[in-house]
Order: structure tokens, then sequence, then C-alpha cells
């Protein structure tokens, strides 16, 4: 009797000193699915160890869902799942991002896109006067080009070369050219007895006799012609006829870019750079 109270008591001692808690047996609900039944496991540093194949088998905490005991169902039993991180966002987080996402496009500006000032009466005013100042400008400079081209055509016609400047008449050709203007100025008399269809009359250079003396410039001008009824007026030659056309454009042009250079000093708009050469 001593002999068997000896044995029971080393077995007791030996169960007393096991490192772990003891269980009868257990079932490891892993998170794949699997489930492995054990008599008996321990816990040691985030481990969950358990006797096995001679030794020892140790599964990392995290894999394992949750321990049951034996005969318990799974509703019950110690879950590992509160010790984990959840790896779900909170329905409320979700909602607020979603709010901050479809407010940010709204709140932030688009990059190169400046928001437009509001003008104030006086400066509206200014800014369609400069409008309208610009407009004036870019029609006399228009008028200028077209009567720069015109005079030039006939001083191409009547001279051979362009610019104001006064010529010798050294060639048969000149000397016909001039003649020309001359007679096509007297038909246009003839035609408009009011007056000449252009402003000046023909400028003709003689040489001095003198040497290093400047020429002398004559202008001849055709005399006013009264009109008579019974007598018909003669007509122009084709040469005549184009110079008086080119003179009466000259004209036309010259008078409406006056009217609109005294429209912008009634206005008093800047007028400094329309000039014409």
């Amino acid at each position: 009797m001593n002999g068997l109270k000896q044995l029971l008591f080393l077995a007791l001692a030996f169960l007393l000193c096991l490192p772990g808690p003891l269980f009868a047996e257990y079932t490891l609900v892993l998170k794949n699915g699997r489930r492995i039944t054990v008599q008996s496991y321990r816990e040691e540093g985030g481990m969950i160890k358990f006797p096995g194949m001679g030794g020892e088998i140790g599964i990392s905490r995290e894999q394992i869902q949750s321990i049951l005991k034996a005969g318990e169902p799974e509703t019950r039993g110690m879950s590992l799942l509160g010790t984990e991180r959840p790896s779900v966002v909170p329905p409320t987080t979700a909602r607020e991002e979603k709010i901050e996402a479809g407010r940010a496009p709204v709140e932030e500006a688009k990059p190169g896109q400046a928001q437009e000032k509001a003008l104030s009466p006086e400066e509206k005013l200014a800014e369609e006067r400069a409008k309208e100042e610009r407009e004036y400008q870019n029609k006399v400079r228009q008028l200028t080009d077209q009567i720069k081209s015109a005079r030039d055509r006939f001083s191409l016609a009547t001279r051979g070369s362009t610019g104001p400047e006064p010529t010798l008449l050294q060639s048969e050709e000149a000397i016909r050219a001039r003649t020309d203007d001359l007679i096509s100025r007297l038909r246009d008399a003839q035609h408009n007895p009011s007056g000449p269809s252009d402003a000046g009359g023909v400028k003709l250079s003689t040489p001095s006799t003198f040497s290093g003396a400047s020429p002398t410039i004559t202008e001849l001008r055709p005399g006013e012609i009264i009109p008579r009824v019974d007598v018909p007026l003669p007509g122009y030659t084709g040469k005549e006829k184009d110079l008086s056309d080119i003179r009466n454009q000259v004209n036309r042009l010259q008078k409406e870019r006056e009217r609109l250079i005294e429209q912008m000093k009634q206005k008093n708009f800047d007028t400094g750079a329309l000039f014409l050469d």
C-alpha cells in the first residue's frame, strides 16, 4: 500500500511540474479551414505549442482562428481574432473618406485657372474705350497703307520710280508720261469744273545753269474751264484714264482718313503715331 501511495504521489507531482496548462483535448481551428486536435497546448512568445511527432510542434498564433474544447460548439471557445488588428475599414471611416473625396474637386482650384475678377463700371468703360481706340487706329493704318500703295503706282506710271521727290525729265518716255499726266488733269477739270481731281498740280524740275545749284521746281495746274453745253467734252486715252482713277482713289482715301482722325481727336484718342509720309 505504501508503494502504491508513493507512485500516485510521484504522478501528481509530475503533472503539477509541467510548464504550461494541461487540458484533456482541444481542437485548433486554423484560418485556412484546417483543424488540429491535440491533447494539450501551451502559449510561448506568440506561438501555440503542442506535443506531437515525438517532440513539440509550434504554430504561429496569427494562423489560428480559435481553440475549442472537446465537445464544445464552434460558437464557444477561445477566439484569437480579438488580438489581431482588424483589416476591414469601419463603415463610418469609409463613408467619411467618400465624403472628403467628393468635396476635393470643389475645394481645390484647377491649376492655371484664375477666378475672373468682376470689373467695376469705370473699368468696363475704360476697357470699351480702349477697344474703340484700337479699332480706329487699325482703320487709319489700313487707309494709310492703301494711300501709300496708290501713290507708288502713280509715281511709277508718271516718273518711272516711286517716292514723293520730283525727278528730272531725262528721257522721251518720262516727258511723255508727264504730258499724259497734264492732259489727264486737264480732262478732269473739263469733266469736273468744280475743281481738279487732286489737291496739287504737276511738279517739274528744271536743272540750273550754275554748277552745284539746286534745280528749279515748277508746279503746273490746269486752268479752270468753263463748260459749254454745245461742245462735246474730249475723252480720255487709256493712260490718261488710269492716271485719273489713281488720283481719284488717293483723294477718296485721304478724305476718309482725315475724317477718322478728326473723329479720334473729338474723342480724345491718341493720333500721334498715325502719320502719313
